[in-house]
C-alpha cells in the first residue's frame, strides 16, 4: 500500500475519533496544527493538504501528494506514530481512555496490519503511553490541589504506577534496547521501564546515596524564573517542546539547557527517549515554594 493512501486513512480515522470527542472545528485545529508542527521533523508532511471547504464522511477532504510515496517505510511509520501522539496529547482530557482503541477500529484491520508489518507502528506502545499520560494528568490534578491546600502528603496517590508485581505476568527485553516492557496475564503491556534509571537507583541506594535537601538546592543552585515556570507548566499539563518554547518565549537551545540542568538536579526525569516528567523532588520543591509564597 502506498504511503499517500495509508496517510489518508490514518488522518481520516483521526478526524472520526477526534470529532466524536470534541467538534469538527476543534478536531481540524488539532490535526492541522499537529501536521504543521511535525513538518519541522518530518518535512514530507508538507505534501498533506486538508481542504476545509469540502467535508467528506464527517471530516475535511484530505489529499496527499504521491511525492510522499518515496519516503522509507520506517521513517514514514515514525511520522504516523508521532502524529497520533501529538493529536491525543493536544486533545488532553477530551481524548479519553480509548482514543487509540477507537482509532484502530476506524482504520480497519487491513490498514492496521499494514501499519504494523510494513511501517513498524507499535500501537500497543502508543496506547500504553496514552494511558500513562492520562494517569499522570490525574495525579497532577491531585498533587496540584494538594499543593494549594497544603495537604500534599495526605492527598498524594498511594500507588503512582497503577499496578503491583502481582499484576505482572512476564517481561520482555529486546537486545540492544535500554527499555524493558512488562505484560499482564492477558498479554497487554503494563509499563515500559528504563533500565539505565533502574540500575542507577539500585547503585545509589546500595552505596548510601541520599537526595539533596531542598534548602541545599536553593543554596547551591539558583532556580531561575524561567526554569521555575517550566516546572510549573509540567505540573499543570503535558506539552511538547514547541508549546513550552512558545509559552516561555525561549529558544530550543535555551529549553535544552534548562532541561539538562533540572534533570541533573533530579527535578525532571526521562520516562522514555523523548518524554519528561516531574520527579518527586521536583514536585516537593514546587510545594515548598508555594508554602513560602503563602
Amino acid at each position: 500500500m502506498k504511503n499517500s493512501v495509508m496517510l489518508k486513512y490514518v488522518i481520516n480515522a483521526l478526524y472520526n475519533v477526534a470529532s466524536r470527542r470534541t467538534s469538527l472545528k476543534t478536531a481540524d485545529e488539532t490535526i492541522g496544527s499537529s501536521v504543521k508542527t511535525l513538518e519541522r521533523k518530518f518535512n514530507f508532511l508538507r505534501y498533506v493538504n486538508i481542504d476545509q471547504n469540502n467535508i467528506i464522511d464527517g471530516g475535511y477532504a484530505i489529499s496527499v501528494s504521491p511525492d510522499i510515496d518515496n519516503v522509507k517505510p520506517n521513517r514514514f511509520g515514525e511520522a504516523i506514530e508521532a502524529l497520533i501522539r501529538v493529536v491525543y496529547s493536544d486533545l488532553r482530557d477530551d481524548a479519553g481512555l480509548y482514543f487509540v482503541t477507537e482509532l484502530k477500529e476506524h482504520a480497519g484491520e487491513e490498514i492496521m496490519r499494514h501499519m504494523q508489518q510494513e511501517y513498524n507502528v507499535d500501537f500497543d506502545q502508543i496506547q500504553l503511553e496514552q494511558h500513562h499520560s492520562l494517569r499522570r494528568a490525574e495525579q497532577k490534578k491531585q498533587i496540584s490541589e494538594a499543593i494549594k491546600t497544603g495537604k500534599l502528603d495526605k492527598r498524594r496517590p498511594q500507588n503512582l504506577i497503577g499496578y503491583t508485581w502481582g499484576n505482572v505476568s512476564y517481561w520482555r527485553h529486546d537486545p540492544g534496547s535500554k527499555f524493558c516492557t512488562l505484560y499482564n496475564k492477558e498479554g497487554r503491556p503494563l509499563d515500559r521501564l528504563n533500565l539505565d534509571r533502574i540500575i542507577q537507583n539500585y547503585v545509589e541506594k546500595l552505596s548510601g546515596y541520599t537526595e539533596v535537601d531542598f534548602k541545599d538546592i536553593e543554596e547551591e543552585t539558583h532556580i531561575y524564573e524561567k526554569e521555575y515556570d517550566l516546572l510549573q507548566l509540567l505540573l499543570e499539563r503535558d506539552m511538547d517542546a514547541d508549546a513550552a518554547m512558545h509559552k516561555l518565549k525561549i529558544t530550543r537551545e535555551e529549553l535544552s539547557d534548562m532541561i539538562q540542568k533540572l534533570a541533573q538536579m533530579e527535578m525532571l526525569q526521562y520516562i522514555n527517549f523523548d518524554t519528561l516528567e516531574l520527579t518527586e523532588t521536583g514536585i516537593s520543591y514546587l510545594s515548598q515554594k508555594e508554602k513560602i509564597k503563602d
